[in-house]
């Protein structure tokens, strides 16, 4: 009577093992992957949402007419963003950088006397020691667009989201109108 395994059992049972492990540890990277994105989203959902009311408090408290153009950058008058790859740290929720990307009225026009704003958020959850990011710098880092004749800032954010890394908002804001102030 034969005793043990032969080495082709062996071999089979090692086999069987790795494909079962390999699969086990897909699931376990996929996973973590996944709550990351999660996470992510989270991150950037309640700073959008932070932002907007934020936004909303204080446009229109200006002191003065403005466009809502006026407000593309930081989303407030008073401390514009004027490199269009700039991003603003925000400080409620470190690790997270924001962009008003457009803010027109409701109509698609830049009129002065409105007071609903159609303004698109852009939001990127990154940790970094930096004071400063911008989208030069994330792409540097991750390589998106290889930069022919230089990369658009919109070419990065639209990467970036269709990535999953950033995340773009819209939302429409009331402003204290004119007449009130």
């Amino acid at each position: 009577m034969r005793r043990g395994f032969t080495l082709i059992e062996l071999l089979v049972a090692t086999v069987v093992f790795t494909v079962g492990f390999m699969a086990v540890f897909g699931l376990f990277l996929a996973g973590m992957r996944f709550r990351k994105l999660s996470e992510d989203t989270t991150r950037a959902a309640l700073a959008v949402s932070s932002l907007v009311a934020e936004i909303r408090i204080n446009a229109g408290s200006e002191g003065r007419v403005c466009k809502p153009s006026e407000y593309e950058g930081t989303g407030f008058v008073s401390s514009p963003l004027t490199d269009p790859f700039a991003l603003a740290a925000y400080p409620v929720q470190p690790g997270t950088w924001y962009r008003v990307v457009r803010c027109t009225d409701l109509t698609g026009r830049d009129d002065d006397g409105t007071t609903a704003m159609r303004v698109t958020l852009f939001v990127l959850p990154w940790s970094t020691a930096d004071s400063t990011l911008d989208l030069k710098e994330v792409n540097k880092r991750l390589q998106l667009i290889t930069p022919v004749g230089g990369a658009q800032a919109d070419d990065l954010r639209k990467e970036l989201v269709k990535r999953g890394l950033g995340f773009e908002y819209e939302a429409v804001i009331t402003r204290t109108p004119s007449w009130q102030r």
